[in-house]
């Protein structure tokens, strides 16, 4: 059995077709724009958890890069936000990203907006998020075999996109997103042929860093999630530059460090040489996009695949690793 025999591979395989249509139907986009373009709207502070929140992380960073103005982003782990001493502020609206709708701190922050607007990101109109929102952008998530989240990760960055771009009026984050399925579908292609050929020789490293410039870090921190969630190994995901310096310090032959820039980008091949030289194994998988805002979608396929393989090198479940009982009973809200 491959990694191509996964639940997991299964969904990365269906993405293009729900991706296509978070994008094509924008549905409660409009509602959402009116809402955060209100005269009241001064902060935009996006919240999530794990994969939810490395989307709220990839919105705040590809914002930095927008061609025209909106209210100012920041990503927050809804842990910090939905504790006391987070300092709201007048002004402030709320983009909640749960693909479940259940996630509970993300209700919870949802349910205590009061008066500020709030913008939910969710694949499930009934869910409790939805209901406890303002307004509700709709992404599609057509299965989900394995607990990893894959459609509902690139929905939800899609359908965050489409809302920014009709906030902020970006016409070239408009054309981003109209490649977006094609980009995905070569991606998966590509992600497939790289992983058989690497996946063999790879062996079992007992750490990993990864790392991302510019909104690809965001998609490095969800590729060092899913080797810790899917593979077991301890990864942490960092900016190039981080990746660079403070990183590779703790690296030491044996470990792995992939890269998600692309080939010939200066900073990310100044990470991947000194990497290399503290003696770890240094992989610069297909996915990486000319567009790093892009990365986020178009990076998932290569990272799904070496999750995936490394798992089951070392005996693991892909589909259900064993910690997943113990997550569903403290993240899910009590409806």
């Amino acid at each position: 059995m491959g990694f191509q025999d996964t639940g997991l591979w299964a969904d990365v395989r269906e993405m293009p077709g729900p991706l296509a249509d978070t994008i094509d139907a924008r549905a409660g986009v409009a509602d959402a724009t009116a809402l955060l373009r209100g005269d009241g709207v001064r902060r935009i502070v996006a919240t999530g958890n794990g994969a939810a929140y490395y989307v709220a992380h990839a919105l705040w960073l590809a914002s930095l890069e927008a061609e025209a103005d909106g209210p100012p982003i920041v990503a927050v782990p809804c842990g910090v936000a939905v504790r006391g001493g987070f300092r709201w502020r007048d002004g402030d609206a709320v983009l909640a990203v749960s693909s479940s709708g259940e996630f509970r701190d993300v209700v919870e922050i949802a349910r205590g907006a009061g008066s500020r607007p709030c913008v939910a990101i969710t694949a499930d109109a009934s869910s409790s998020l939805a209901a406890a929102a303002t307004a509700t952008v709709l992404q599609t998530v057509a299965n989900q075999r394995a607990v990893t989240h894959t459609q509902a990760l690139s929905g939800a960055y899609a359908a965050g996109l489409a809302l920014w771009s009709a906030v902020t009026g970006d016409a070239g984050l408009e054309r981003l997103l109209d490649g977006a399925v094609a980009a995905l579908e070569a991606a998966i292609g590509d992600a497939e042929a790289w992983a058989q050929e690497v996946l063999p020789g790879l062996g079992a490293p007992p750490a990993a860093i990864v790392a991302g410039g510019g909104t690809a870090w965001a998609a490095a921190m969800e590729l060092a999630l899913m080797l810790k969630e899917v593979s077991r190994i301890p990864a942490e995901g960092v900016e190039t530059r981080e990746g660079a310096t403070s990183a590779m310090f703790g690296l030491a032959p044996g470990h792995l460090m992939v890269s998600l820039d692309p080939g010939g980008d200066p900073l990310g091949d100044e990470a991947v040489r000194l990497c290399a030289a503290a003696g770890a194994r240094t992989l610069r998988p297909p996915g990486a996009a000319a567009d790093a805002r892009m990365s986020m979608i178009t990076s998932l396929p290569a990272s799904a695949a070496l999750s995936a393989g490394l798992a089951q090198a070392a005996g693991h479940d892909v589909d259900k690793p064993t910690w997943t009982d113990a997550y569903y009973e403290t993240a899910r809200s009590a409806t």
